[in-house]
């Protein structure tokens, strides 16, 4: 008898063995890197919206304030200087943050008084940081510096 082309069972056993040795080094560095995608992306936001807030209060020559809340943050302009939103006061922008991040209120670095970040109508600011940490205890230090400088800091 001819011996027909085509691959044994023995043969696909093994290139499935080595398939499944592969998948098993790969998965935690995938696992991994979206876990930073997801810290990088979210402090890179914060950033562009801080820098949001400061054009406000220079276009607006007024306050305006980011205010940081549980999982989520919104900036408005707070023509009342108190830190919180009142009925008149617009709100700007609403970002909460993606699934494995979160703000870290109690790392000794957040400087940010009663968790709010605030730019005058010269796009100063009160100097402060904020603290993101992902579920693997990776952080980004979002700093805001008195000249209205904004920074990510790993």
């Amino acid at each position: 008898m001819k011996k027909t082309g085509g691959f044994s069972i023995f043969e696909l056993l093994i290139v499935l063995a080595v398939i499944a040795v592969v998948s098993a080094i790969v998965a935690p560095n995938i696992i991994s890197w979206r876990s930073d995608a997801k810290l990088r992306r979210a402090a890179g936001n914060m950033k562009t919206d801080l820098e949001m807030a400061k054009v406000n209060a220079i276009k607006e020559n007024n306050f305006v304030v980011m205010k940081f809340q549980g999982d989520a943050y919104e900036v408005f302009l707070d023509r009342s200087d108190d830190g919180t939103r009142d009925a008149d006061e617009p709100l700007l922008k609403t970002r909460s943050l993606p699934a494995g991040v979160a703000f870290d209120f109690s790392h000794p670095n957040w400087t940010f008084t009663s968790h709010v970040a605030k730019f005058n109508g010269r796009g100063t600011a009160d100097k402060g940081t904020a603290i993101l940490i992902n579920t693997k205890g990776d952080e980004r230090h979002i700093r805001v510096e008195t000249l209205g400088r904004i920074s990510v800091i790993k």
